[in-house]
């Protein structure tokens, strides 16, 4: 008899990218333009360098790049300083609907696996791309309940990403792609304590995580089997994250028809998810008001429970946050930033930028009131200045910009993109990185995906 996994995995081995809908290879196009730049930007993040000199240090087979760098590693190592540049600045894509930083494991180790096996065309990059993406949404849509509440973060799940993304571009189909996804679930690991220390775990994790999953897809790869059952099991994924309460119509409904890579969100700004609804909102009321900061009284904000505890709390190190990975989620940070600056964007993230005693002084003076009928993941923006004259100004974003309901398109991902090369630890050629968005934009004729990864070590001349 068939087990869901049967299932699953079926879908995953069959599924062509002939099969796939123009909207959802559009959104895995807009992603892995988008993951680029953020990997651009993240390759100067906190503890980046050193990573990659340590795995440098680690020896082994020149197998795939750390991309910036141009560091020759083996295909797991590759991933993992990928997946960490990708997750380093906060800037990497979201599904809203649970949380999951999508492209940050995908993009690492397909780029590892297609280094790897060369060869790889455009269009299977697109495939393992848009397929890897909606397993792992179904995954996280599928629990009923959460054990911890939202203690279990992107990277716990991150190593499933990795191995469907990896596992098909090394060719792995049926009983070895199985094989691939049991070794992915015998490697998760992660949780929200990983945000909570205000340094570089979280996303050095991450890149671990994916590490992980391209690591499962080269066992299985060497014949070696991985666990079975295990999503359903005993003791398999859903009764061990999420005590066994689980939707197993979530998994299958429109499988092969609906892809969730057509959820998938582009942030904006550099900082936690659910920061972007109401950042939104204070930017239009600044705009809009042409406010000074220092005739603002108090900033109000309707908010989620789970955004609250993200975001709020601890208290005293979200309120003014000490840390530029604090700032990142800090509510009050990030709507002080709106208001004083007109922009949260890279620039807002640093060690001078969160010191700002205007910004500091206006982030003292947000409040924030939990309404308990909000419930979405990702809440909407809902705020409201109070200013000395007497006035209440308000202000509602249902939808922040980089949303399904209010997209963004490929040119502005390129904007973005642009706005991250002045982060780059090492500058890359503009006609390099011209020549990666003309790549990215027909990626389904390029023969092998290897000269994508070229043109993102290619350093400008000093």
């Amino acid at each position: 008899m068939a087990t869901l996994e049967d299932q699953l995995v079926a879908h995953l081995s069959e599924t062509r990218f002939e099969h796939l809908p123009a909207e959802a290879v559009e959104a895995a196009r807009r992603c892995i333009l988008d993951t680029l730049g953020v990997v651009v930007a993240g390759s100067s993040g906190d503890d980046i360098e050193a990573l990659i000199q340590w795995l440098q240090s680690r020896g082994g087979p020149a197998e795939a790049t750390a991309l910036v760098y141009g560091a020759r590693l083996p295909a797991p190592h590759a991933a993992w300083a990928n997946g960490a540049m990708a997750r380093a600045r906060e800037f990497d894509d979201s599904h809203d609907a649970t949380g999951d930083h999508t492209s940050v494991p995908i993009l690492s180790a397909a780029l590892a696996a297609a280094e790897l096996q060369g060869g790889a065309s455009g269009r299977d990059f697109l495939a393992a791309y848009v397929l890897a993406a909606d397993f792992t949404s179904r995954l996280r849509l599928a629990p009923t309940t959460r054990v911890g509440g939202t203690a279990f973060a992107a990277n716990t799940f991150a190593p499933f990403s990795a191995a469907v993304a990896a596992g098909r571009l090394l060719g792995l189909r049926g009983e070895r792609l199985s094989h691939a996804l049991g070794w992915a679930y015998a490697q998760c690991a992660g949780s929200v304590q990983l945000q909570q220390g205000g340094g570089s775990a979280l996303h050095l994790h991450h890149g671990l995580a994916s590490a992980s999953g391209v690591q499962a897809a080269l066992l299985a790869r060497h014949g070696l089997p991985g666990t079975e059952q295990f999503l359903s099991g005993k003791f398999g994924l859903f009764n061990a994250y999420a005590g066994g309460d689980y939707n197993l119509q979530a998994l299958t409904d429109g499988l092969g028809d609906r892809y969730e890579i057509a959820q998938v969100s582009i942030k904006q700004y550099p900082s936690g998810r659910v920061t972007h609804g109401p950042i939104d909102a204070a930017l239009a009321l600044r705009a809009e008001e042409r406010l000074d900061p220092s005739d603002i009284v108090e900033v109000g904000v309707v908010y989620t429970r789970g955004g609250y505890n993200m975001t709020c709390e601890p208290l005293a190190e979200r309120r003014v946050p000490n840390s530029v990975q604090h700032a990142k989620f800090s509510l009050a940070y990030n709507l002080a930033c709106a208001l004083a600056r007109g922009h949260v964007d890279l620039e807002d993230f640093t060690p001078q930028a969160i010191a700002d005693p205007t910004v500091r002084d206006l982030a003292a003076r947000v409040e924030v009131l939990v309404d308990p009928q909000l419930t979405d993941v990702i809440p909407p923006g809902m705020v409201s200045v109070q200013l000395k004259d007497g006035r209440l100004l308000q202000r509602v974003v249902n939808y922040p910009k980089g949303t399904p309901e209010n997209p963004v398109s490929f040119r502005d991902c390129v904007a973005k993109l642009h706005r991250c090369l002045a982060f780059a630890a090492r500058p890359l050629e503009p006609g390099a990185v011209e020549a990666a968005v003309r790549m990215v934009s027909r990626l389904e004729a390029v023969e092998d995906v290897r000269a994508l990864v070229e043109l993102c070590t290619c350093a400008a001349p000093r």
